[in-house]
């Protein structure tokens, strides 16, 4: 896994229009799970923006990352065993994180992250697809209507990001496997989310099956 640090990406640079979109989400999401939630681990962090809402929101945010030069909380690594993090937090929090390993691995990973959140998994992954959005607004309506087709780019093995390993939608990675691999994790969905304007991040709301303790 190449660290992110290494990429020499300036903040102006990674705040694209479409990650403060995705910010945006990651922190709905996270309200949407109420006062269930209080302790919070986040895996991969570039920046502390979504670190500092989460804090000025009344959580307990502990970062956590395998990059040393980004100063997480905790250095961690996917691939091996952190099973001493086990019930210390109500949610964990992983966006566009484990397309960075191959997917055996990161199956893996999804399997330890189950058993050692209390309750609650929030992740986003890639979604590579082909998409046509339209964003319809009226001036006397507060809420835009969206359209959104989208074909999975099934025919094609190429990742957006060359440091990603895989991406859902591509040959071999279709969207009933992804879900598998959730359900084989223990894992229960309690959303699903993709952004119309911004349908490459893929979201997932999942809940801890009671026998997967």
């Amino acid at each position: 896994m190449q660290l992110i640090s290494s990429l020499n990406l300036r903040n102006s640079e990674y705040l694209s229009k479409d990650r403060l979109i995705s910010y945006h989400h990651q922190l709905r999401l996270i309200f949407t799970l109420g006062s269930q939630v209080k302790d919070i681990l986040e895996i991969g962090i570039f920046n502390s923006l979504l670190t500092d809402l989460l804090k000025r929101n009344g959580y307990n945010v502990t970062t956590a990352d395998i990059d040393p030069n980004l100063e997480p909380d905790i250095i961690l690594d996917l691939t091996t065993d952190f099973s001493t993090l086990k019930d210390k937090f109500d949610a964990i929090v992983l966006f566009q994180v484990l397309e960075h390993l191959p997917y055996e691995q990161s199956e893996q990973a999804l399997k330890k992250l189950a058993l050692i959140t209390k309750r609650f998994l929030v992740i986003s992954i890639p979604y590579n697809a082909k998409f046509l959005a339209l964003q319809i607004k009226y001036s006397y309506v507060h809420r835009s209507r969206y359209l959104l087709l989208n074909v999975p780019k099934f025919w094609s093995t190429k990742p957006v990001c060359n440091e990603h390993y895989w991406e859902m939608g591509l040959k071999g990675y279709p969207k009933k496997r992804i879900l598998d691999s959730v359900a084989k994790a223990g894992l229960t969905i309690k959303q699903e989310f993709t952004d119309p304007i911004h349908p490459y991040h893929y979201f997932l709301v999942l809940e801890k099956n009671k026998t997967n303790t």
